[in-house]
């Protein structure tokens, strides 16, 4: 799967009649500042205030982020866009934010605009797995997940006859914060001493909420992995 090229996203300009604010547009939200402990939040337009706008949370259990400056990461066709904004008021859980300062385009990429570039992150944890055509009912297969990105994800099965390259998968993790649960296309197959190394790669019809997930999880990880890095350590 490859990296992103730097020519692939830049910054825009915003005329007001191009706002991102309209009736129920859905942003996946994290603060600005990266350095910190945080859950990403998904949140919509509930209403329109002059050039701002009220977000209310698409999930309640997992609210706003207490921070001043927010990024709102909006999934529009193929691009991603990161706008960057300030909360200027807080009422009954809903937030009200202003017209983004900076806004950043990206195409055909699920991961914000955060000045990282190492989007293929290292997990694992346990997965579950289907096939798309299979019938209700059919027992799940498992597998451990490997690693993530933007485009696709890797994991290692102990099963080495079940996947083909070409045949589609839905693949669910659930054992974290915030669950994935995704369709996804065999892109490699290879051989190993205990099972099967499987690369897939996701679809380009993802939904909105899949593309939340996806890029939810990965913020998780290297949210994780940075707290991970930044703890003393114990032979100190």
């Amino acid at each position: 799967m490859p990296r992103v090229s730097d020519q692939q996203k830049k910054s825009i300009s915003l005329h007001t009649a191009d706002s991102p604010y309209v009736k129920d547009a859905r942003f996946l939200i994290i603060p600005a500042d990266l350095h910190q402990d945080f859950t990403p939040c998904s949140g919509s337009v509930d209403r329109l205030d002059g050039y701002s706008a009220w977000l209310k949370p698409n999930m309640p259990s997992i609210p706003f982020p207490p921070d001043e400056e927010l990024l709102l990461i909006e999934f529009r066709d193929q691009y991603v866009f990161t706008h960057r904004t300030r909360v200027t008021e807080r009422q009954d859980g809903c937030i009200l934010v202003a017209a983004p300062s900076l806004t950043e385009q990206e195409e055909s990429q699920l991961a914000p605009t955060t000045g990282r570039h190492d989007y293929r992150v290292k997990v694992d944890v346990p997965i579950q797995i289907r096939y798309l055509n299979e019938k209700p009912g059919t027992p799940l297969k498992t597998g451990q997940l490997l690693d993530l990105s933007r485009g696709g994800m890797s994991f290692h099965s102990r099963d080495t006859e079940d996947y083909e390259e070409g045949a589609e998968l839905n693949l669910q993790v659930v054992s974290w914060e915030y669950p994935v649960n995704i369709d996804a296309e065999i892109s490699r197959v290879k051989s190993t001493e205990d099972g099967l190394i499987v690369a897939v790669k996701f679809k380009n019809a993802m939904s909105v909420r899949q593309r939340e997930m996806v890029s939810a999880f990965i913020l998780q990880v290297q949210r994780r992995d940075a707290l991970s890095r930044s703890l003393p350590s114990e032979n100190v």
